[in-house]
């Protein structure tokens, strides 16, 4: 049985490779560290977060690691915890590939009932 090589090679590039999953992860777990150090990038994904501003949320992205191919045609989720007190934290995950998603979290430590 022969096989097309063109064919193989098409399904190997649509799994993705471990490498790259993890890549994408860890810049989200680095990106989140650069984040909380910096008071106006978080300030700002906060926002982001708040108003569902993609376009924003992604520029502090880029600011804090992710390079722009990582964030062209990526699934940018953005979701926000309930409760009145407590400290804000963003939390910040990504899976690769078709489609890359990426999710910002932000949540409270203390949630009323």
């Amino acid at each position: 049985m022969l096989r097309d090589p063109e064919n193989v090679a098409q399904v190997t590039n649509a799994i993705p490779s471990k490498p790259d999953a993890a890549s994408l992860q860890k810049k989200a777990i680095e990106a989140q560290a650069r984040i909380h150090a910096k008071k106006d990038d978080r300030d700002q994904l906060m926002t982001a977060v708040k108003t569902n501003e993609v376009a924003l949320a992604k520029q502090v992205l880029f600011k804090n690691g992710f390079t722009a191919e990582d964030l062209e045609n990526a699934k940018i989720t953005l979701r926000t915890g309930g409760g009145k007190r407590g400290e804000y934290e963003i939390e910040i995950s990504a899976t690769c590939c078709d489609p890359r998603e990426i999710t910002i979290q932000r949540s409270l430590d203390y949630f009323t009932k």
